[in-house]
């Protein structure tokens, strides 16, 4: 299935005018849940282009890249506690919204190619603007969810044969994480 650039920029457009709709709500949270649904939205939206193409590569390389941007998020948010701007709680840094839509558009980008990978990286700025000016987030953390998504996203498209994903979990001290080997030759 081949989709040409006119028809797949309408997807990120349809998004953007979702984002710029007046909320019947108002408030933090609800900008918040909005901005993460869209957010989300862009590795799904690679997911299901590659699983509908048939790139079942792909879809496993997306998969991992999101499996690693959370963990590390999760990671770097339980043992940094930066308060947010607005003292919400102490899980400001990094973003994950910025994690999560970047690690979509850069797997859109290096799998697909730039046409692609472009509309989304707008998304993805929007959206870490967005959650700096509701103040939800410093700069620093959305740069930081943004470098997490796009690294882990280039690391598992851009074919480094020598990378291994090891998940850890224990129930009985109900932990989780990952380890993450790499091979230099």
């Amino acid at each position: 299935m081949k989709i040409s650039f006119r028809k797949q920029s309408l997807i990120p457009f349809i998004i953007l005018l979702s984002m710029a709709r007046p909320s019947q709500a108002s408030g933090i949270d609800d900008v918040g849940s909005e901005s993460f649904l869209i957010a989300i939205s862009i590795p799904l939206i690679g997911g299901i282009y590659s699983y509908t193409s048939g790139d079942i590569e792909g879809l496993k390389e997306l998969t991992m890249s999101c499996a690693v941007t959370a963990q590390v998020t999760a990671l770097l948010k339980n043992t940094v506690h930066r308060t947010r701007p607005n003292r919400e709680d102490d899980l400001s840094f990094p973003s994950g919204h910025a994690a999560a839509s970047f690690a979509g558009a850069s797997y859109l980008h290096h799998r697909y190619g730039l046409n692609w990978g472009l509309p989304f990286y707008a998304i993805g700025t929007a959206i870490s603007i967005q959650r700096v000016n509701v103040k939800a987030h410093y700069w620093t953390d959305v740069l930081a969810g943004a470098a997490i998504g796009y690294l882990s996203s280039y690391l598992f498209t851009v074919r480094y044969p020598n990378v291994w994903i090891n998940p850890d979990f224990n129930p009985e001290r109900n932990s989780y994480g990952m380890q993450m080997h790499m091979s230099f030759d």
